[in-house]
This record gives structure tokens, sequence and C-alpha cells, in this order.
């Protein structure tokens, strides 16, 4: 897809990421990566180009094009108000993969690579039954993976969707036996978030 300089993380984060897969499978060397990918730009974005790139394009480098491709293209104070949004960003209503899908989608903007932050906000950010659950299911934010929390999470989701209101009245929890394939093992899930550089 072309992308127009708008100020919109997932336009952005679906071209960087289309445009990554485009140089790669084509072979494309380094030097010329950039000069290809430039086809795809309008508006801001090619503005962002033709003022910056187009007196050098083979010195450029791919990852370096897209830092200051996005700093051109938007605000300032950007990664900041991602950062505030993440804070107070909850599941609420969400499935457990649309609020991890929209979770990857702040991350990737920000930058972020710290595991441990990402499996803290994940958790907190959790509706308090999930929560009380993987506590049961002895999983701790301080030392579980987001993989395995995300995978105990989407057990506990699916186990209520079969068996609504169904409580283990031995133990007050759902069945430990329960075998469900996650989104964290499968390459859509949080471990191969679509950003590969994330």
């Amino acid at each position: 897809m072309k992308y127009d300089g708008s100020a919109d993380s997932k336009s952005f984060h679906r071209f960087m990421t289309e445009s990554t897969a485009y140089v790669k499978d084509g072979n494309v060397p380094e030097k010329k990566q950039v000069f290809i990918v430039a086809h795809y730009l309008t508006g801001k974005g090619r503005t962002f180009y033709t003022e910056e790139v187009t007196p050098d394009p083979y010195s450029w480098r791919l990852r370096e094009f897209f830092k200051q491709l996005f700093n051109f293209c938007f605000p300032v104070n950007y990664r900041n108000l991602q950062r505030d949004k993440i804070a107070v960003f909850v599941q609420n209503n969400l499935t457990v993969r649309e609020y991890l899908h929209e979770l990857n989608e702040m991350w990737n903007t920000i930058g972020e690579r710290n595991d441990r932050l990402k499996v803290d906000k994940f958790w907190k950010g959790l509706r308090k039954d999930f929560q009380r659950d993987l506590w049961k299911d002895k999983l701790n934010p301080e030392v579980s993976t987001l993989k395995e929390v995300v995978a105990a999470a989407e057990v506990i989701e699916i186990s209520r969707s079969v068996m609504p209101g169904f409580k283990d009245t031995k133990h007050g929890r759902r069945p430990e036996n329960t075998t469900i394939r996650s989104a964290a093992t499968t390459p859509e899930g949080a471990e191969n978030s679509h950003h590969k550089g994330s």
C-alpha cells in the first residue's frame, strides 16, 4: 500500500512492514532499497523523500529511512502521547487477542522492546477475573513470559465461552486439562508481531 505521510500509526506500520518484505523478497540490494520503496510514497511522505533523501538516495538504509520518515510525518510528542495511551489502556470488552493486537500496535509505534514491561502492562490491563485466574494457574507477571501469559489468558477465555458460568465447585475454578491453540504460539501471536523490528 502507498503511504501518504499521515500521522496514522497503523498506516505507517503497514507501509513499513510491506516495504521491508517487498525489498527482501525481491532481493533488492541495500543501497537501492530506499529508492525502490519511495515509489510508494505520496503526500507528505513524498515531500520528505524529495527534501531529505533525493540528494543522495543510495546512501540511505531502510531502518534509518523509516525512523526519519516517522519523525517527519508525526508530531514531536507522538511517542509520549502513545505512552500515555498505553498507560491507561485496558482490556474492557475486547477479546484477549484484540487486546494484545492493540497493545502491539502501540508498542511498535514507540519501539518498545522491554519484554518485562510488556508482560506487566498486558497483565495489569486484563480484566480482574482474568488476572485472578492467571495467579491460580501459578503465573507471575514478574517472571512469566508474554507468550505464557497470553496463552493462559486465551485458555481462560475459551474455556469460559465453551462452558459459560461453569465453576469447579471443589476448587472454585475452571478445569485444568483444557488444551487450546493460542495466538501466543502461532505466527500471529505476541512473539511474532507483524513488526519485525520490535
